[in-house]
């Protein structure tokens, strides 16, 4: 059924119109969460995956519940969780692994690629549009927010609001 769904999702689904044009959007986003409900290897329930998210085969991806994956999302290279409550902005990517480049005798492309990395993304966490996430970041805290344009290289901690490239903490949320 994985395969199946694979071919469903990169030959239709992915292309189909945002979830929230009408009409079309609401089926957009059925077919797209019928599909990623069997190639993801856990998957909570409202699940939102917008148009043109790129997911490999699917099979390294564990979601919790009201996760929101953005409009042209990447997931390459890496091993992913996501807890409960995600919210996701527009062209994010998530970058594993990553290239050999250690032999000066040999080209940088004919090394081959490092190991995927993991990456666990805590509850309640919003991700601004076209943040980078890279290998070295293992884990964003619960509660974290990262900012639009971040390039994220270490771990996010918990209730903080990190920008910039490289991403470094601006502050972290309190109560009012």
């Amino acid at each position: 059924m994985r395969k199946i769904s694979l071919f469903i999702y990169y030959v239709f689904a992915r292309h189909m119109s945002k979830s929230t044009m009408p009409v079309f959007g609401k089926l957009a986003l059925r077919m797209r969460r019928f599909c990623c409900k069997r190639m993801f290897s856990a998957c909570g329930y409202d699940l939102n995956v917008e148009q043109g998210a790129y997911l490999g085969n699917g099979k390294d991806i564990r979601v919790g519940n009201h996760v929101g994956l953005g409009k042209d999302l990447t997931v390459h290279n890496c091993i992913l969780t996501i807890d409960d409550d995600l919210m996701m902005g527009e062209e994010v990517m998530i970058i594993g692994g990553g290239h050999r480049f250690d032999e000066l005798d040999k080209p940088m492309g004919r090394q081959g690629a490092k190991e995927k990395t993991e990456l666990h993304i805590a509850g309640d966490v919003w991700i601004g549009a076209r943040a980078m996430i890279l290998p070295g970041c293992k884990r964003i805290g619960h509660g974290a927010i990262v900012g639009a344009g971040a390039v994220v290289t270490k771990d996010v901690p918990d209730y903080a609001i990190v920008g910039g490239n490289p991403a470094k903490v601006i502050r972290y949320r309190t109560e009012n």
